[in-house]
């Protein structure tokens, strides 16, 4: 057999023949490359976007609750904020200031500019929100005053004198000894009283030397002692809120501060006891005495009355307030974790008190709460 040699012309055949098998071969290599990339960056991309399921339990909501509150409780709304935050994952801002103060800025500002509005003691600061006033509110803690202080105070040359009639006074409740208690208090002691008109705690230090005149003084005159303190001594400081006065204490610049007992615990503070019916604490018997004093204060040109009563601190949203549901979801909670409170000296209201206007007022889910006797009814606002 006669074997034929290759042409140059097969030769170059199939060196291109080889050339394209080894292309061949290269682009079926990179395919499943790229085939197994994509497999494994699917199945990557599919891993991350089921994670968030084991946490779908969390709220992702970047809403941001705001509360007005009275200045003296602002630690307790810190602590309350906290602990919603932890169980909700909804941030609370907390605004603090004095009780009618706030109610004034509700009244006026558009959109209403916060979410819940907590005043202290009286009532009348959800009224006087005016067109944004929602018709009800209700009571969870009770509280009552004391004159708050701090050791500079025991620096004082007349605190000797001070302690000395205040712990006779307790003791006997002697009226010598209360005279010589109040006397020395108005005359020798700078004093820390919030401006009645804006906040509460102001109104009650000013009731507290009315009633202590009217019981101590000399004459019984009610203006007595407040004469002593704001026209001959002039020992007393103002500001809108009794939160204003804590750098003043703690300097050691200002001797007193007619406040309430958690103002001072939640600012480590030391204090004075008053007897039950100067403390307007929540005593049955005494109601009718705190009524018989009141004190007239002006918000937006207006004059109002305000009379005497116990130390409440209120819950409420201002008609027209945004995000309504998250509010009473607050609300919600707070009522359920009242009891934490008294770790502030305060005393939770177990089944906190519903005040309404008209029922019509109420949301139908805080309605719910009075029906399943989570709150009781208190009457209307002229109840409270």
């Amino acid at each position: 057999m006669t074997l034929r040699r290759k042409s140059n012309k097969e030769r170059a055949l199939s060196k291109i023949q080889a050339v394209v098998i080894v292309v061949i071969i290269l682009v079926a290599i990179a395919g499943i490359g790229i085939y197994l990339t994509t497999k494994h960056s699917s199945t990557t991309s599919s891993t991350t976007s089921s994670s968030p399921s084991t946490t779908s339990s969390v709220p992702t909501t970047s809403t941001v609750l705001t509360i007005y509150v009275a200045g003296a409780y602002k630690a307790i709304f810190n602590y309350l904020a906290s602990q919603y935050q932890k169980s909700t994952g909804v941030t609370v801002k907390v605004v603090p200031g004095g009780s009618f103060g706030l109610a004034g800025e509700i009244a006026k500002e558009t959109p209403v500019p916060t979410n819940l509005f907590v005043p202290v003691a009286f009532i009348q600061a959800v009224q006087l929100e005016d067109t944004r006033d929602p018709g009800w509110a209700i009571a969870f803690i009770s509280d009552h005053m004391s004159l708050v202080y701090t050791n500079a105070t025991t620096m004082n040359p007349y605190w000797g004198q001070l302690y000395s009639n205040y712990t006779m006074a307790m003791k006997t409740n002697e009226t010598t000894y209360w005279n010589n208690f109040f006397t020395l208090l108005s005359t020798h002691f700078s004093m820390g009283i919030s401006i009645p008109s804006s906040d509460p705690e102001g109104l009650y230090g000013d009731l507290i030397l009315q009633m202590a005149g009217k019981l101590y003084s000399p004459d019984h005159n009610q203006y007595y002692y407040c004469n002593l303190a704001y026209n001959v001594s002039h020992e007393v400081k103002t500001a809108p809120s009794t939160a204003n006065f804590v750098p003043d204490l703690k300097a050691g610049t200002l001797d007193f501060v007619f406040s309430y007992v958690s103002y001072a615990v939640s600012q480590h503070f030391m204090y004075l006891k008053l007897p039950h019916w100067l403390n307007f604490g929540y005593y049955p018997n005494e109601l009718s005495w705190y009524h018989s004093f009141s004190y007239v204060i002006t918000e937006s040109g207006e004059h109002y009355t305000i009379p005497g009563g116990p130390v409440y601190l209120y819950i409420t949203i201002p008609e027209g307030a945004s995000n309504v549901n998250q509010s009473i979801n607050f609300i919600e909670f707070l009522v359920k974790n009242v009891n934490e409170l008294s770790q502030f000296s305060v005393t939770p209201i177990t089944h906190p008190v519903l005040y309404y206007q008209s029922k019509s007022d109420v949301p139908s889910q805080i309605l719910n709460m009075l029906n399943n006797g989570e709150l009781t009814y208190g009457g209307n606002f002229s109840a409270a």
